[in-house]
């Protein structure tokens, strides 16, 4: 493994990371003048300047109390649908900005000091407001063509894919999944987005680049979409890092052969939603007779989260002409085969490596006709599910899918023609 196995046990729990939170603010309240001198020192900042730090710093950390109280209550209410970005599973995940990035200073702190977790140690105070602060500068510059024919890839006839998303966790399970698209040789690795938990520059490096180095494939050329994790922290790590490590010139593609086409976009830089730009690009690019195959990080339905009303309206006219014919997308932490949809075919893939709790029909919360999905659960950890990709392999007009899981075994198998 690389360095340091990434998301501590810690960061990971629930209960920890909001009793720390809790703590966190009841310190910044108390206002102890041995810590705020100790922490001023850190940041290298005046009194004055930091009593309007520690102010800002209460109020968002709050902000993020108030979000986690009331999605636990939504997800105790009897028939309540749980909030749009509510994470279920074993470990604490919430696609909430504050939270993400309190849980990334967490990292930070915990891999720099050997005696714990503690709220009142003036350097983490320091961390956490450097990390939070550091959103004050806004996202990375969205990177958008300037011809219609930019940013298209030419995908052999005969070619093998490996998609697989919500992979980057840099846990044993990523290391398990990377080894089997290893395995498997692929010509193309393309990942669906999320790297945990902001996407911040150091988990990039630790949780994304340098696993693939270690673990995936050699030959293959990879590509990556932006994700909501990714973007917590301005997309500064994605945009300024995994998309220059993958020589890929932007947040969305065309890999595309005489017979397919995978259309990569961009869901993540507004969130669950498309860039202008990119709609302006996409039209130009289904202008002959391949098939289209859609990717993003962000689902178009589900049946455990909200539906994302946003994509499918950006994409009327395509369903209305019948222009599309596939979606992979991940986000919702599931191997999930749904039902054709406007006569498209859509699966969810972000089975990639965080720990889940299968999916169980009874639980589902949203209307969506599934087909069939994993349920089958780790012999190491009962109450996970297992993890994988899917292997997509080009022949011609010919498509063959395979659902590889992280031992190396298939969950399915299906053919698009």
């Amino acid at each position: 493994m690389p360095n340091g196995m990434a998301l501590h046990e810690e960061t990971r729990d629930k209960d920890f990371v909001l009793r720390a939170l809790d703590e966190t603010v009841h310190t910044l309240e108390r206002d102890d003048p041995t810590i705020r001198a100790q922490t001023c020192e850190e940041l290298a900042v005046g009194s004055a300047e930091w009593e309007a730090c520690r102010d800002e710093l209460i109020d968002e950390l709050q902000q993020a109390q108030d979000w986690a109280q009331r999605e636990e209550t939504l997800q105790h209410e009897v028939g309540a649908a749980p909030p749009v970005d509510s994470q279920e599973g074993p470990d604490f995940l919430p696609s909430h900005a504050t939270l993400a990035l309190f849980q990334t200073a967490m990292e930070e702190q915990l891999e720099a000091v050997e005696r714990g977790f503690e709220p009142r140690d003036p350097k983490w105070l320091s961390v956490l407001y450097q990390r939070l602060r550091a959103r004050v500068r806004g996202k990375a510059p969205f990177i958008q063509h300037h011809r219609l024919e930019d940013f298209r890839f030419s995908l052999q006839d005969d070619a093998t894919v490996a998609l697989v998303s919500d992979w980057g966790t840099g846990n044993k399970h990523a290391a398990a999944v990377a080894a089997r698209i290893r395995d498997r040789n692929p010509d193309h690795v393309i990942h669906l987005g999320d790297v945990y938990y902001s996407g911040s520059p150091s988990e990039v490096r630790r949780n994304f680049l340098d696993m693939w180095r270690a673990h995936g494939p050699r030959r293959a050329r990879y590509w990556a979409l932006n994700a909501n994790h990714d973007m917590y922290s301005g997309g500064y790590g994605y945009f300024h890092h995994v998309l220059t490590a993958f020589g890929q010139p932007a947040s969305y593609f065309n890999l595309h052969n005489r017979f397919w086409r995978l259309l990569g976009l961009d869901s993540a830089y507004v969130n669950h939603n498309f860039t202008a730009p990119q709609m302006a690009w996409l039209d130009a690019q289904i202008s002959d007779g391949a098939r289209t195959v859609l990717l993003t990080h962000h689902h178009l339905f589900s049946g455990f989260r909200k539906r994302g009303v946003r994509l499918e309206e950006w994409l009327e006219p395509y369903f209305a002409g019948g222009r599309l014919f596939g979606w992979f997308w991940g986000h919702d932490h599931y191997l999930i085969e749904y039902a054709d949809h406007r006569g498209v075919k859509c699966r969810c893939i972000g089975h990639g490596s965080l720990p889940y709790v299968p999916p169980n029909r009874r639980r589902q919360t949203h209307e969506a006709s599934i087909v069939r999905m994993e349920t089958r659960r780790l012999a190491e950890f009962p109450s996970h599910g297992i993890h994988g990709f899917a292997l997509l392999t080009f022949r011609g007009p010919n498509l063959q899918i395979e659902y590889v899981d992280e031992e190396g075994g298939t969950s399915w198998c299906e053919q698009w023609t």
